[in-house]
């Protein structure tokens, strides 16, 4: 997810509780019992919605497999927003409680079989507005849209659901009716558009693949379907489908932007592997949202900039094929979407433009001192999850500093392959990609992650040198911004010699070093990480010909 734009959110602050047939809750003293218990197979959402409001309308039906024996009950995250008709259990009314965001079902028979839970729900319109779900015109070309943005922690507030990374289903349908004049797109292909009474349409869209409670979404609006394939340079041929406002000044204004998708999945998928759901497609919804939402399959955004399309093309590798196991591990999805962006810049564009957007991510980064890792105490804070000075920007400049570590681009992103394919469909954590980076690149990355990931601030160098008697002498001293009391680096230099330059590369071990290389010539100019590789300051101690690499400067 990338935001660009707050967007004003208001939050129901009462509490609502719904009871069901035989109200009965003895033994219920606490509803919001923690949603474990069962797995979620399957999510099929059946939903009446118009592009002039939030109101919505329909069911849900969810298909779980009980975990634990003699499990009694089924909790569900369910906003109070929501106002429940009824609940069935395999086609049984089913006794149930509706209070503080949480659906309690009781009287589960233990069984090995898998479970349908369907729901019968309304929203209610307090406010106008709720979180994760969202009606608004674009004010530029006044379109009106009704969309869905449920990252993090959302996604109850229009669909009943288990809000839990770690609990994927294996598939998702979404049916939307609506106005003829609206389309409505979601996850997956769109299998059918069946005429309904009252001059409604239903779109009915399947995707069978493992999908994230937060990466399910619609959106509606009078859409225009701008679709086209991307064929690949592996042999795929990928369904590009675009949502977008259906008006010609909007087409012709966008279409060379959207376009430009294509050269994005044959770049993504050369460096990260193939496309993972090139069975379906990958498409955008245009919605007046302030940003984008890599939404499986279908990205929510608000334009077609080159730098948005990428992050959130990129998230379909990293977030959604494989999604980070922990909000504390969100680098994992929105670090490395961040540094597509990069490589997006130095393989589409220019090095010069990739090297433009690392001088500024470096530093933003350099303008928080926090750690790229959400502690503990922060896991339910979405401000803190989603810091962009920290989260995107200094987790790209993190895993720029991997490649650089490396030192070899083949086998960087035969890492980023290897550690796509072993967690695919699944989940995955900052250590686990640690370990991968100690097995396959024969180095040991423990004290990089300790210090970058979990560690607070950067470092400062202050460097000098001096060439006499065929010997440059370099000497580099280390202070750190924060709580972090060293960062163990790899310093680059580029070295004037005789006029032409040379790289001589150096690790900082302690406080203090001090290095001795022979070198025949005259020396007319030392660099210090003349390709901002590093996430650092780097001062000059004295030396004329030493360049001042302060990013707050830049």
């Amino acid at each position: 997810m990338r935001k660009t734009a707050l967007v004003l959110l208001f939050i129901f602050t009462y509490a609502s509780v719904t009871k069901g047939v035989d109200n009965n809750f003895s033994g219920i003293e606490n509803p919001e019992n923690n949603t474990s218990g069962y797995d979620v197979k399957f999510y099929f959402l059946d939903l009446s919605v118009n592009n002039t409001s939030i109101d919505i309308k329909g069911s849900a039906t969810i298909m779980v497999q009980l975990t634990q024996p003699a499990t009694d009950s089924l909790v569900f995250d369910m906003g109070n927003g929501l106002a429940i008709d009824s609940v069935n259990v395999d086609n049984t009314k089913a006794q149930y409680l509706h209070s503080n965001n949480r659906l309690v079902i009781r009287n589960i028979i233990d069984t090995q079989e898998p479970l349908s839970v369907q729901v019968f729900y309304k929203s209610r319109n307090i406010s106008g507005k709720t979180e994760g779900l969202y009606n608004a015109a674009d004010r530029e070309w006044g379109n009106r849209v009704t969309w869905t943005l449920s990252e993090p922690f959302s996604s109850r507030n229009w669909f009943p659901c288990k809000q839990d990374l770690n609990d994927k289903a294996d598939s998702v349908y979404v049916f939307i009716t609506t106005d003829k004049n609206n389309r409505a797109g979601s996850n997956g292909l769109l299998t059918s558009e069946t005429e309904m009474p009252g001059n409604l349409v239903r779109y009915e869209w399947k995707s069978r693949h493992p999908v994230a409670y937060y990466l399910i979404s619609f959106t509606v609006s009078n859409y225009r379907d701008y679709s086209f394939y991307s064929r690949l340079s592996n042999g795929d041929s990928i369904l590009v489908q675009n949502y977008i406002y259906d008006t010609p000044q909007f087409f012709t204004s966008n279409k060379n932007d959207i376009d430009r998708t294509s050269d994005m999945l044959n770049l993504f998928s050369d460096l990260f592997g193939p496309y993972p759901f090139k069975d379906e497609k990958y498409g955008h919804c245009i919605v007046p949202s302030g940003g984008g939402m890599e939404h499986q399959t279908m990205t929510t955004l608000d334009n077609f900039s080159f730098l948005l399309v990428s992050h959130e093309l990129a998230h379909q590798w990293f977030g959604n094929y494989v999604t980070c196991g922990s909000w504390q591990d969100i680098w994992l999805n929105e670090g490395f979407s961040s540094y597509a962006e990069y490589l997006a810049c130095q393989y589409l564009r220019t090095q010069s433009e990739a090297d433009r957007w690392m001088a500024e991510a470096q530093k933003l980064s350099m303008s928080s001192a926090g750690s790229v890792y959400i502690p503990a105490t922060n896991v339910n804070n979405e401000r803190r999850i989603f810091d962009y000075r920290l989260t995107y920007k200094k987790g790209a400049a993190i895993v720029h500093m991997i490649r650089h570590e490396i030192g070899n681009d083949s086998l960087f992103f035969s890492i980023l392959q290897e550690y796509l394919n072993k967690f695919s469909n699944g989940n995955a954590l900052g250590i686990d990609m640690c370990s991968l980076l100690n097995e396959r690149s024969g180095k040991d990355f423990t004290d990089f992650f300790n210090q970058w990931y979990f560690g607070e601030g950067h470092p400062v160098f202050s460097i000098s040198w001096e060439h006499n008697n065929g010997v440059l002498k370099i000497t580099s001293g280390e202070t750190t911004t924060a709580s972090t009391p060293l960062f163990n680096s790899l310093l680059d230099f580029r070295v004037n010699v005789d006029g032409r330059d040379t790289i001589i590369s150096r690790r900082q071990l302690s406080e203090f070093e001090t290095w001795e290389i022979n070198l025949q010539g005259k020396v007319t100019a030392v660099e210090a990480d003349p390709y901002r590789w590093l996430l650092a300051e780097i001062q000059d101690a004295g030396n004329e010909n030493m360049r001042v690499l302060s990013r707050e400067e830049d």
